[in-house]
């Protein structure tokens, strides 16, 4: 039992003392979790109304796509007729890989669509519009079979809390 808790004691102070060499070695790994936790600051007020294709904060984008990891559901030929701080109102052409036999073989179906971006709120120094509704023109179904959708296109750059600059 006494071998036990030696060597125990033993494997404890050899995996502290390299911890330490590599924080030693590397002072940014001994800051890692302090730089996890979202960061207070003040940033510059930026002018205008943004919004997000993908993570980039961008200004009456001519698309925006949905699914960013594969670009399986876009939004594109954006044309805005309105473009105010609390709401953006256009057209465009939503389009949709069906994956059918696989994603990497699939067609895509297209649909024109009205768009509505709404739900402003400050990130980061800008007003952004977060909520984007799409809906189906005339009496046409989307690929998914609705004829109405909402997703919000600002979720994943609030959750990476990058800093992205663009002017």
């Amino acid at each position: 039992m006494k071998t036990r808790s030696k060597t125990l004691l033993i494997a404890t102070a050899v995996v502290i003392a390299t911890a330490a060499a590599i924080m030693a070695i590397n002072p940014l790994i001994a800051t890692k979790t302090s730089q996890e936790a979202p960061q207070t600051k003040n940033y510059p007020k930026l002018p205008g109304t943004w919004t997000y294709h993908c993570e980039i904060p961008v200004q009456r984008p001519e698309e925006i796509m949905l699914t960013c990891a594969d670009g399986g559901m876009i939004v594109t030929d954006i044309t805005w007729t309105t473009w105010t701080s609390k709401q953006a109102l256009g057209t465009g052409i939503y389009s949709q890989n069906m994956c059918e036999p696989s994603c990497a073989e699939g067609t895509r179906e297209d649909v024109p669509v009205t768009i509505k971006l709404s739900g402003p709120f400050e990130h980061k120094g800008r007003n952004v519009l977060k909520t984007l509704d799409i809906q189906a023109a005339g009496r046409r179904e989307l690929p998914n079979g609705g004829t109405n959708m909402t997703w919000d296109v600002a979720e994943f750059a609030v959750r990476m809390n990058w800093n992205i600059v663009t002017k």
